[in-house]
């Protein structure tokens, strides 16, 4: 049955299949397994699904409580925000702290644990292959530069296919943070960190959240200079191919405001800072600011604003209709619990989408089902029985047939 069949049709038929389905198929026969496997089926999946449009890909949310119970999910519905799945995290949390997410990219989750030059453990995890790599110690260690500040970034070279975590690690001096940083790279592909420069870079950082993003092949941070008599605030980036350092101006209204009010990330494929001000009575607003052409600083703009009313509110990201996922602190403190809640800011309405967790802990954003670590040259480490084997060259012809036809159903449509 499976010569009747165009090995183009095949591959087509596999490409709209979930995640989790072609996972099964690598089960049906060796070349059905060497092809899922392979890095350009995979590269290509992943293209194939980053096309479509983001309303279809499944928020990701995470919700810590202490000790020890932190959970993440999947929700497909961006009306309902109905929990879809439940991902289960492969290691345990240590002690009572919850591991930073440094970012997603490409179905890979990126954690790290410990903070100021505590770096103890660093994760690339895949949930949906249940697949993960920790990464090995890096060279930025409190035993090698003592105590420091440090921030991360998670990112993909499109020329060499390979996806990086970057360490930026400032060792502490008399006078505070000391510039240059010492900068160490991780290469999935290379398997290994390696030390490059970080000569000339003045910037230094603030952010306690670690906050990053990646958008067209830059690591991108908000971070600060020195300048006489004063502090400018900035946009760092990181060019994940090159490996090299750029600076983004800021709209003139942020040069001085304090880094640790912003926060940066996507919104709409668009560079967004969110810029955290107190008004009378501690209300805070947030104005949120989109960037919508590179290297042009005259094309940030202010979107729009967003007054909450007396409390700790934490913003951390838009949905597709601007309505705004926030928490609120109980007792006014990142590490104090709230409910991560939908905000719209048109009707003042509210929905709550995770109860009662750690407000600093939240997390949201957009998740990429993708077959990335699958094939064994990733050195990925399987769990929860994910081991896949190869079978014997067997095709079953129902199973074969039953999903040429959807597709040739699908095909039908399409030309109507």
């Amino acid at each position: 049955m499976s010569d009747l069949i165009p090995q183009e049709i095949i591959i087509q038929i596999l490409y709209r299949l979930p995640v989790k389905v072609m996972v099964k198929c690598t089960l049906v026969c060796k070349s059905w397994h060497s092809l899922i496997t392979s890095s350009h089926f995979i590269n290509t999946h992943v293209a194939e699904t980053l096309s479509k449009p983001t309303s279809t890909q499944p928020l990701l949310t995470r919700r810590f409580e202490s000790p020890y119970k932190e959970q993440y999910f999947l929700h497909l519905n961006h009306e309902s925000l109905d929990i879809h799945q439940t991902l289960k995290y492969p290691l345990k949390p240590r002690k009572n702290d919850y591991p930073r997410i440094v970012g997603i990219l490409h179905g890979l989750i990126c954690l790290a644990d410990g903070r100021f030059g505590f770096t103890t453990r660093i994760v690339l995890w895949n949930p949906s292959v249940r697949k993960y790599l920790e990464l090995p110690r890096p060279n930025i260690t409190f035993r090698e530069t003592g105590f420091c500040y440090y921030t991360l970034g998670f990112g993909f070279d499109a020329k060499k296919n390979d996806y990086k975590v970057v360490i930026l690690g400032y060792a502490f001096g008399g006078n505070g943070y000391c510039s240059p940083p010492k900068v160490d790279v991780f290469s999935v592909e290379e398997k290994g960190w390696r030390m490059i420069s970080g000569e000339g870079l003045q910037c230094t950082f603030l952010d306690t959240r670690g906050s990053q993003f990646f958008l067209n092949g830059r690591v991108y941070w908000i971070g600060y200079e020195r300048k006489t008599g004063r502090v400018e605030t900035l946009v760092l980036l990181f060019d994940m191919e090159e490996e090299k350092f750029e600076k983004m101006q800021l709209p003139e209204d942020l040069l001085e405001v304090y880094p640790d009010r912003l926060l940066i990330s996507v919104t709409k494929g668009l560079l967004t800072v969110f810029e955290y001000s107190f008004g009378e009575a501690n209300n805070v607003c947030v104005n949120i600011w989109v960037r919508t052409e590179y290297g042009d600083v005259k094309s940030w703009s202010r979107l729009y604003s967003v007054d909450f009313s007396e409390g700790a509110w934490t913003v951390y990201a838009l949905t597709e209709k601007d309505e705004v996922f926030v928490a609120k602190a109980e007792r006014g403190m990142q590490d104090s619990y709230g409910d991560l809640l939908l905000y719209d800011p048109k009707n003042g309405q509210t929905k709550v989408v995770q109860p009662h967790g750690i407000v600093g802990a939240f997390f949201v954003g957009a998740y990429t089902e993708s077959l990335v670590f699958l094939n064994k040259e990733s050195g990925a480490t399987s769990y929860e029985g994910a081991k896949i084997e190869e079978k014997p060259e067997y095709v079953n012809p129902e199973f074969l047939e039953g999903i040429s036809n959807l597709f040739l159903e699908e095909e039908e449509e399409d030309d109507n």
